[in-house]
């Protein structure tokens, strides 16, 4: 039996379902980019922090290679890698890197602490500690033998 009243449905979506769709996903869109935002915009960030930190390494590493190679006296220490590290305070760009000087002088060890030599100490004992711009700082002492 045919009924001449019944409407034949077409398949698929009327506009309303089609807009409420996407109003539903734009609301869930930007709840979730809330949600991860910083994640994603400060994902780089430890990945910079480590390449800075690896780069400092490698300068440090590159004083400790002209050490190592030298006669590890205290005129080498005094004249020569003193010079080429810089003073204290500056900021440095050549052959060890790029890097800012935090200490670059002669200590003592005075009981357990630490002295500035002076005058007539001896001076065996080089401090150098160095800083990236991020503020990561690393020390070393150069002793002479």
């Amino acid at each position: 039996m045919i009924f001449p009243f019944t409407q034949h449905r077409q398949g698929g979506f009327t506009l309303l379902e089609i807009i409420a769709s996407l109003l539903i996903a734009a609301i869930l869109g930007a709840i979730m980019f809330q949600y991860f935002g910083t994640s994603l915009t400060q994902s780089t960030v430890p990945i910079d922090r480590l390449k800075k930190a690896l780069e400092l390494q490698h300068t440090l590493e590159n004083i400790t290679e002209d050490y190592e190679s030298s006669d590890k006296s205290s005129t080498y220490l005094e004249t020569t890698l003193m010079a080429a590290i810089g003073g204290e305070g500056t900021d440095q760009v050549n052959t060890y890197g790029e890097y800012h000087v935090v200490d670059n002088h002669f200590i003592k060890f005075v009981g357990q602490a630490e002295a500035l030599a002076i005058g007539g100490d001896p001076k065996d004992i080089l401090k150098v500690t160095i800083q990236d711009d991020i503020d990561e700082i690393l020390a070393v002492l150069f002793t002479a033998q």
